[in-house]
């Protein structure tokens, strides 16, 4: 992400807040007054407007009796997504690049910023800038207008995300989508210091509660406690010495 920032507008012409983060893809998301323009930036950078690549492999593709078909159930279960966000092709010059999207997101669908102590403008006076910056500390980590989203506000956002592509998808509220932003949740619970009670001061109860029944308290209570060895088999006696976040058995 840390090229997508170099090599896009943002760091010489994004002059508003915006987050970056990463779950399959390169991701930025901006202040919903901003989307308009950031979309002009990065077309202005070399960057192609276009549709997510999901593509499967060329030899997949060729063995399948309807390519076309199976292209349109795979982009399906991402309506949502795509209707939300605007999507570029990395510029032609870099051949390592070739093949590379980037998403960009409005805040109003990520959620990056929470507003009670989101990172702000940079231009406005350094005392504040500062104040801003201590205040946002323990949920991102800035550099001037870029601001990477730590632990507790990635995972929330991921939370509030998947909250609202249930509440708002057909067919039960399930989706792609949806699975891949908890599968994104279950990674980060399971190698960060993401805990049962992670989201506890949260304002919104939905988010509290769709944390806490599929890895929280509601979860353990049912389940127990969540089993972090790693192996291909666990109960082989060949797991690790250490679980996924690096702790001693």
């Amino acid at each position: 992400m840390e090229d997508v920032a170099r090599r896009t507008p943002a760091e010489s012409a994004f002059n508003s807040n915006h987050a970056t983060t990463k779950a399959g893809a390169p991701m930025i998301v901006v202040q919903d007054a901003d989307y308009p323009a950031a979309q002009s930036l990065l077309a202005k950078a070399g960057f192609q407007r276009s549709v997510p690549n999901r593509n499967p492999h060329p030899v997949i593709t060729a063995r399948h009796p309807n390519p076309e078909q199976m292209l349109a159930e795979i982009n399906a279960g991402y309506q949502r997504l795509d209707r939300s966000c605007a999507v570029f092709d990395y510029p032609d010059a870099d051949p390592a690049e070739q093949g590379m999207q980037v998403y960009l997101f409005p805040n109003a669908f990520a959620h990056a910023f929470d507003g009670r102590n989101a990172p702000q403008n940079e231009t406005r006076a350094p005392e504040a800038a500062a104040a801003a910056a201590a205040a946002a500390a323990p949920r991102y980590e800035s550099y001037g207008n870029l601001h990477y989203a730590l632990e507790r506000a990635l995972v929330e956002s991921f939370v509030r995300a998947a909250v609202e592509e249930e509440s708002e998808t057909e067919a039960g509220g399930f989706s792609k989508w949806g699975l891949s932003l908890q599968s994104c949740v279950a990674m980060m619970n399971g190698y960060l210091e993401v805990d049962n009670d992670a989201l506890d001061d949260c304002a919104d109860a939905r988010v509290v509660d769709w944390y806490s029944r599929h890895f929280g308290r509601i979860r353990e209570a049912r389940f127990g406690p969540i089993d972090r060895r790693i192996s291909k088999r666990l109960g082989s006696g060949r797991e690790m010495p250490v679980d996924m976040r690096g702790n001693p058995i």
